[in-house]
């Protein structure tokens, strides 16, 4: 069955008044039970405390309207059936071999053996209804615009750490599963990079991005990729030719300067790079300066939160002491990239 879902533009209401309607409506819905906010709420669906973050206002009408069109894996619906016909709906708490916990639509947890179950699976919808025919077009802007709103903080101050070590290793660097845990392509769709983009590659390592990066700009367009470790920069010479790309150019910085042209970089994309700066805020503040007046930042850094992470410790962060040290440097938090396996992907824009 297909539904139909309406598509309706964002009402010009006061934004105070719309999110405050948007709020009221929320709690009225019953979607706080369901769902969280600043440690308030059910845990059936995804904490929305920094869904502002996360998703665009076109992303969060979607999910009101058709909840199952970007659904992720772990909330998907998961149905078991018991020997005695018993049919019970859920997301997954936990699995093995031997049972399965789920939480139900009531928000209670259930266990079962699976040695007492005919059948366990899962289907490619949400347990959340739609909202296309129960909310007008006036009450789904101002959900949009209250969740829209809803963007954290930072909740730690930031830790003195030390830098990590240098990534030398070109084996690590080009390594098989890389593409699987890094979704390069997906998270540059996501950046939304137009043609004739100037685009800075700090911290270029092995090219990994840079060419991905120079195909996104086209011939229009140039990609500067910087790095302070001169064998990085033959092997980022060397994927550019072995695929005739003319846009490129290679800059040697240092370990305070990035040596870019003031006003220059229309995106600047930190790739698993940030933790090795020893001297972070030299470095971003040179960032700041070389960005347009509406340049974004994107910092990639596996995070620290993972337990099964195999570069835990040596080159990862979490996400307070990404946030906490950044925007302490001039930048404010823009969007949230939470669809990346086992990074945390954060765009900063430059305070004025």
């Amino acid at each position: 069955m297909f539904i139909r879902v309406h598509w309706w533009p964002i009402l010009l209401l006061p934004f105070a008044l719309s999110a405050q309607s948007g709020k009221a409506l929320f709690e009225a819905k019953g979607c706080i039970r369901c769902h969280s906010i600043n440690h308030r709420g059910g845990s059936l669906g995804p904490d929305l405390t920094e869904i502002g973050l996360k998703r665009t206002p076109e992303s969060l009408q979607l999910s009101l309207l058709d909840p199952n069109a970007e659904i992720f894996r772990e909330y998907l619906t998961v149905v078991v059936t018991t020997k005695h016909g018993e049919r019970i709906e859920g997301i997954t708490l936990n699995e093995d071999d031997i049972s399965i916990q789920l939480r139900d639509p009531q928000g209670n947890p259930q266990s079962f053996l699976k040695s007492n179950l005919t059948d366990v699976h899962r289907e490619e919808r949400s347990l959340m209804p739609s909202y296309v025919s129960t909310l007008s077009s006036a009450e789904v802007n101002q959900l949009v615009r209250y969740l829209g709103g809803l963007k954290g903080g930072v909740e730690e101050s930031p830790v003195a750490r030390k830098p990590g070590p240098l990534t030398t290793s070109t084996a690590w660097l080009a390594r098989a599963n890389r593409d699987s845990q890094e979704r390069p392509e997906l998270l540059l769709d996501n950046l939304r990079i137009p043609p004739g983009a100037t685009v800075v590659d700090l911290g270029a390592g092995g090219g990994y991005f840079t060419w991905r990066l120079a195909r996104r700009v086209g011939v229009q367009g140039k990609v500067i990729a910087v790095d302070i470790q001169q064998p990085m920069h033959d092997r980022v010479s060397s994927e550019v030719r072995k695929r005739d790309l003319a846009n490129v150019e290679l800059v040697l910085g240092t370990e305070t300067d990035p040596r870019l042209r003031a006003g220059s970089a229309d995106l600047i994309l930190i790739a698993n790079a940030y933790h090795e700066f020893s001297q972070p805020a030299a470095m971003m503040s040179a960032v700041h300066q070389a960005l347009k007046p509406n340049g974004r930042v994107a910092v990639l850094e596996y995070a620290e939160e993972n337990d099964d992470d195999p570069v835990a410790g040596l080159y990862t962060m979490t996400l307070p002491q990404l946030r906490g040290e950044i925007e302490s440097m001039g930048f404010h938090l823009d969007r949230i990239l939470d669809f990346l396996p086992r990074q945390h992907g954060l765009i900063f824009l430059k305070k004025p």
